[in-house]
């Protein structure tokens, strides 16, 4: 049982990066979410450094379970800049359904923060949505997301080790690459990310998002020290409030595949609270005065 508590504290002080906006663990087990009871009873005779011995594949290995799943990622290393626009469209009209959809059951609230889940059509796993409120026009949250240097994401959010646009197809299409710092000296190893990145406007919603889904990439395989996750069609919904110009609603929908061997019911019990952090640190840097000069 501590050897259980102890991996979901690790989970919790860390994230690993959805590049649409959440910091996620979207691993699943069939009780749901954030059970800590049955959470316990799988765990007990986990062992940390056993974890620690299992979390990180090889990378022979990572290939070959990136090649074993190929047909659940989008693989776009060789295309033009109409098939790009042409996925970004598809990743955008799929989140926008999710976003819009309404079979949501409730993981974990707080004073501020809603998290919600239902099962995922596209792994054996959860979608996941947190929503909230946020005191700032949704141009400056989106900014605030986006991955560097074509946001600030790498500028606040101190989970981020790495960050970068790897290609520029347009001002509002790009193909991102984020990294997670590792965890207590190792145990949880650093996870990566590749994603086709498009933000979306509805004016007559009042609504910017910023859509994803991961791609391959010939110029960026998988990397020693990292754990290649994928992350499926999501996105983070930013929408005016009606008389109120300088806050916006924000809902974030993701829907992540981690890889690697943590013990998924762990990892889905850090989830929900994972989520709140999330919004919690986004809001302090909007909030942030030295942040301006970004």
């Amino acid at each position: 049982m501590f050897a259980g508590r102890t991996l979901i504290v690790l989970l919790r002080r860390t994230a690993v990066i959805s590049t649409v906006g959440v910091a996620v663990f979207a691993q699943t087990h069939s009780k749901g979410p954030g059970n800590s009871t049955y959470t316990e009873s799988r765990t007990r005779n986990t062992s940390p450094r056993l974890a620690d011995k299992i979390d990180e594949p090889d990378i022979l290995d990572q290939y070959k379970r990136s090649s074993s799943r190929v047909e659940k990622i989008i693989s776009v290393g060789d295309r033009s800049k109409m098939d790009y626009k042409e996925e970004a469209d598809s990743i955008a009209r799929s989140a926008y359904d999710l976003y819009k959809s309404t079979d949501w059951k409730v993981a974990k609230s707080s004073k501020d923060v809603k998290v919600f889940y239902k099962k995922s059509t596209e792994f054996d796993g959860h979608i996941y949505r947190a929503e909230c409120i946020i005191g700032s026009p949704p141009e400056k949250v989106i900014r605030y997301i986006l991955p560097s240097p074509r946001g600030l994401r790498g500028k606040w959010d101190k989970t981020v080790k790495e960050s970068e646009v790897i290609e520029k197809i347009d001002e509002d299409l790009i193909v991102g690459r984020s990294a997670t710092h590792s965890v207590a000296m190792g145990l949880i190893s650093s996870r990566d990310f590749v994603d086709l990145i498009t933000v979306r406007r509805y004016p007559d919603e009042g609504t910017i998002s910023t859509n994803s889904r991961s791609i391959q990439r010939k110029d960026c395989p998988p990397k020693d020290g990292f754990v290649r996750g994928i992350n499926y069609h999501g996105g983070t919904f930013c929408t005016a409030v009606e008389g109120d110009p300088n806050s916006c609603h924000v809902v974030n929908i993701v829907q992540t595949d981690l890889s690697g061997m943590l013990p998924t019911s762990v990892v889905e019990s850090a989830l929900p609270a994972n989520l709140i952090d999330f919004f919690h640190d986004l809001d302090a840097a909007l909030k942030d005065p030295n942040m301006n000069g970004f």
